[in-house]
């Protein structure tokens, strides 16, 4: 439960980078909606797997660069799933982008991110590490 209460807040305040990126690319920059959604999923990721391993997972013991190996195809999932589903609120429904990318950053976040994140990028590996210890200590 800690894990989610973290996650939950470094999510909220990574989203903040990615709406911030969303909108300075579409508002000031007049890149094409889609475009700036998928690098704003980028700034917002990146940001966030540093955060996720340090606080919100403790995962600092882990091997970064597995981390980060099995990080990368969560995040083009990630980013893939926001991308294409910020485009058809959009196009289909009489959402703007910035609404369509609200609903959908919620939905990926349940639906793919946190869990992704909880038990494949960042498994939470006390367990068997207690078990390990305790196994060498009683020889």
């Amino acid at each position: 439960m800690k894990s989610l209460k973290r996650s939950v807040l470094t999510s909220l305040f990574t989203t903040a980078l990615d709406f911030g990126t969303l909108t300075a690319l579409v508002e000031l920059f007049h890149v094409n909606y889609v475009i700036a959604t998928f690098f704003g999923t980028v700034v917002g990721s990146l940001s966030n797997f540093f955060i996720n391993r340090h606080w919100a997972f403790e995962a600092r013991a882990g091997a970064a660069h597995w981390q980060i190996a099995r990080f990368l195809p969560v995040q083009a999932g990630s980013s893939g799933l926001q991308t294409l589903g910020v485009w058809l609120f959009t196009e289909h429904t009489e959402l703007r982008y910035f609404t369509s990318k609200l609903v959908v950053a919620v939905i990926v976040y349940l639906v793919w991110n946190y869990p992704m994140n909880r038990f494949f990028v960042f498994p939470h590996r006390k367990q068997s590490v207690d078990v390990a210890k305790s196994s060498s200590l009683s020889i």
